[in-house]
């Protein structure tokens, strides 16, 4: 494939504030990659969104936009509740998609889409974005570098400023729970408290992992803080790294990455020292949008797929609900 006709459903916050930034910028690197049509409910949205990023056309049904436009890929950025209805129009017809994140209400939903795309064999890819900010895949690095010493624990936590959204340790919080399983790996077991603090409208969650490779992990996750934050911490023998998560709408922007061996220390990247470029690019959403069209054109399969996020889903599930479960 050396030509990608583009569209997206939904011109929310999420898509117009990151995503479409992010596609407009990737036409640049791209010559091939056409911005065809984008689809919202509201007509004044998707029009709005149309003439500011450049797409060709616009509609206010995915099902209008299927019978007039053809196409080699959609984003589909709508909430997790009408997730599954609107991507299986597409995979139906056999149309590549990036879904963002979460891709349903829960696992029923992840499955059942799993069990379309596989029929199809379909490539596809969830917008797990934490996955795809340069400063987390350089943590990744470190810790899987060869010779690099055993993980002993991996801690993360997410802090957040009057989030009383109901779902919110689901829709949310499954970015920590993925990064937590990013940087450690898969999870033999999970033990969730759940705890309903004095003043706060929604609850707050404290999660231990199991890993299965022996390490252990702990998450936690404060909706109603006094402050937006996410840094995760990674412990292997004489070694800690420290990952200030560089998410434009926390104290943390532009993030760094501090390396810790004894009493030496040194930053694998500070970018308060070296601006580190556009929000889009930062903070994930340009990298995961790159990765995939790559993936596209060069026949190869882009991850994280609905299968490799499935135990995500089952762990915000179980956080939502308070409980502890053993995969």
């Amino acid at each position: 494939m050396d030509r990608i006709r583009a569209a997206v459903v939904g011109a929310g916050y999420i898509s117009e504030g990151y995503h479409c930034p992010a596609l407009k910028r990737l036409t640049q690197k791209y010559p091939g990659l056409e911005l065809a049509a984008i689809c919202d409910t509201s007509a004044v949205r998707a029009e709005t969104a149309a003439a500011r990023f450049g797409f060709a056309a616009w509609y206010d049904s995915p099902d209008e936009m299927l019978k007039k436009e053809k196409l080699d890929a959609v984003w589909v950025l709508v909430p997790p509740a009408v997730i599954p209805e609107v991507a299986l129009k597409f995979i139906d017809r056999e149309i590549p998609l990036l879904l963002e994140k979460p891709p349903g209400l829960g696992s029923a939903d992840v499955e059942r889409l799993i069990e379309a795309v596989e029929k199809k064999k379909l490539t596809h890819v969830v917008a797990l974005n934490r996955r795809f900010i340069p400063l987390v895949q350089r943590l990744k690095e470190i810790i899987s570098a060869p010779g690099a010493p055993a993980l002993h624990a991996v801690e993360g936590q997410m802090l957040r400023c009057g989030r009383t959204d109901a779902d919110f340790g689901y829709s949310t919080a499954v970015h920590a729970i993925d990064t937590l399983r990013f940087l450690g790996g898969d999870v033999s077991a999970v033990e969730v408290r759940k705890l309903e603090l004095a003043g706060n409208v929604r609850p707050s969650y404290f999660v231990d992992y199991s890993y299965r490779s022996g390490a252990h992990g702990r998450l936690t996750v404060l909706p109603e803080a006094g402050l937006a934050l996410e840094r995760y911490t990674v412990h292997a023998h004489g070694a800690t790294t420290i990952l200030e998560c560089p998410l434009d709408w926390t104290v943390d922007y532009p993030g760094r990455l501090l390396h810790y061996n004894g009493r030496d220390r040194h930053f694998v990247q500070d970018s308060r020292v070296f601006p580190p470029g556009d929000p889009a690019e930062v903070t994930g959403f340009l990298g995961e949008s790159q990765h995939f069209i790559d993936c596209l054109l060069k026949g190869a399969t882009p991850s994280p797929s609905l299968a490799e996020c499935l135990q995500s889903i089952r762990i915000a599930e179980c956080v939502m609900a308070g409980k502890s479960a053993r995969f």
